[in-house]
């Protein structure tokens, strides 16, 4: 996900607040269940988006949402977008804040693509190969792909690990294609 610059600029500067007050997992939570709940609630979602709607409005529908459980400085950072008329970016902001909160704790996400589900020693496995390559800590997801016949495939960043069967079966067609018969004693 491409996430603009102004919700980028907008989680840094809570990431910031965050550092100074020893709080980057608290904003984080809270975010997240700001967005999971302006999510379950699509009326609202569109309300935020809404020009025509006044802040105060905005405001009491956020006050709705976050009454249980945000600090009043998750409260008040969600205003100032309001103020701002940026309203229609918080969900990208709460998405650029977890990605600045990885980035401040080293966490890096990894894709693990499998014809099943891994085991728990598979995942620790993985995470632990992961960590001494990147030098990161490794959040794990993994999906399920039968298409991959077997084996694995791997994103992390930029780098891709592709170690799936049918990875190396297009590899081994290749190399046959490429093979002159001659070479391997076959007469045409």
């Amino acid at each position: 996900m491409i996430i603009s610059a102004v919700p980028r600029r907008y989680a840094q500067a809570l990431l910031m607040i965050a550092v100074e007050n020893e709080a980057i997992e608290q904003y984080e939570t809270e975010l997240n269940q700001f967005r999971r709940a302006l999510l379950a609630n699509p009326s609202i979602e569109e309300l935020l988006k809404d020009a025509r709607v006044a802040p105060e409005k905005k405001k009491r529908a956020v006050d709705f949402l976050i009454e249980d459980f945000a600090s009043p400085l998750v409260r008040n950072f969600l205003y100032l977008l309001i103020d701002k008329k940026r309203e229609k970016y918080v969900l990208e902001v709460v998405a650029a804040y977890q990605k600045y909160a990885d980035e401040a704790r080293n966490i890096i996400e990894a894709e693990v693509w499998s014809v099943v589900e891994l085991t728990s020693k598979d995942r620790r496995d993985i995470k632990q190969k992961l960590t001494r390559l990147t030098g990161k800590k490794i959040r794990l997801h993994n999906h399920i792909e039968p298409s991959l016949l077997g084996g694995i495939k791997i994103k992390v960043g930029d780098l891709v690990i592709d170690s799936s069967v049918t990875k190396k079966l297009a590899f081994l067609k290749e190399h046959v294609k490429e093979t002159r018969f001659k070479e391997i004693g076959v007469k045409k």
